[in-house]
């Protein structure tokens, strides 16, 4: 896969291209910044926030009995960020918490701000999802290990089941909260009519069951041309799919660097056969 920042420097990949990023960007993480460095105009309209779980209580005593673990496992960077956040609330060291805990995680994003902040996860699926960190976890042996993960609220239940499956001793603590936003996204909606998005990049199941729902019954299909739909991973995908929507690009590498790649890839090829 050619790299973005291989591409000459002639070329601006994404020129011309109007493109919906719906989720929020951050310090560490912005999306919208990556596309327009390569040319495109980013509207960022998210359809998620982050917000602290409803309670800190099984997460503030799972702390004090941190040192009975033998795994903690992060399920995505805002699990590591919300984390550490709180740890230093409750004034706790990160690094001393987690100092006799393997770590792991799923994902170099994830791995990425574990390492920012001290900490070196053992173990990091290639498959950027809970199903590689599965796989990777057939390696050891969980009997009667206690495993804490930390992600969010409601999470997808597959993680669990597996390692309780592996006779692993489970605990599972919220640290944050994916709700919908709040807004008047008429504007969002003229746009989709008049033809004014060429994509819809999704980074989340949520942030997809969210846009449906900002939608008319039957106003997608009543678009003459709908925008292209770009999302971060499988399940993303999934998600988009099961609305009866087609994706267009979907990285092999599960990251915002890759998706930006992807789509990139895509319009050059476009652009090549005009």
């Amino acid at each position: 896969m050619t790299s973005v920042s291989d591409l000459p420097s002639v070329i601006i990949p994404l020129a011309g291209l109007r493109i919906l990023v719906t989720r929020q960007d951050t310090p560490e993480s912005s999306l919208s910044a990556m596309l327009k460095t390569q040319g495109a105009a980013v509207i960022t309209v998210p359809m998620t926030m982050i917000i602290p779980p409803a309670s800190w209580k099984l997460f503030d005593k799972t702390v004090e009995q941190a040192a009975k673990f033998e795994w903690a496992v992060f399920t995505s960077s805002n699990g590591v960020r919300h984390c550490l956040s709180r740890l230093k609330e409750l004034g706790h060291s990160p690094k001393k918490i987690f100092s006799t805990l393997k770590i792991a995680c799923v994902g170099q994003a994830t791995a990425a701000t574990l390492a920012e902040n001290g900490m070196t996860p053992e173990l990091v699926p290639e498959h950027y999802q809970s199903e590689g960190l599965l796989s990777a976890f057939q390696q050891y042996d969980l009997k009667r290990k206690k495993c804490w993960l930390i992600q969010a609220e409601s999470p997808r239940e597959i993680l669990a089941n597996a390692l309780l499956k592996q006779h692993a001793e489970i605990v599972s603590t919220p640290v944050y909260r994916n709700v919908p936003v709040e807004s008047d996204f008429t504007f969002l909606l003229k746009k989709l009519e008049q033809h004014q998005l060429d994509w819809i990049l999704f980074a989340s199941p949520s942030a997809v069951q969210n846009f449906q729902q900002i939608l008319p019954a039957g106003f997608w299909l009543s678009l003459t041309t709908a925008p292209k739909i770009a999302c971060l991973g499988e399940i993303t995908a999934a998600a988009v799919k099961s609305f009866g929507w087609e994706v267009h690009a979907k990285p092999e590498i599960q990251d915002f660097e890759h998706l930006v790649q992807k789509i990139c890839e895509i319009n050059l090829k476009k652009t090549e056969k005009r």
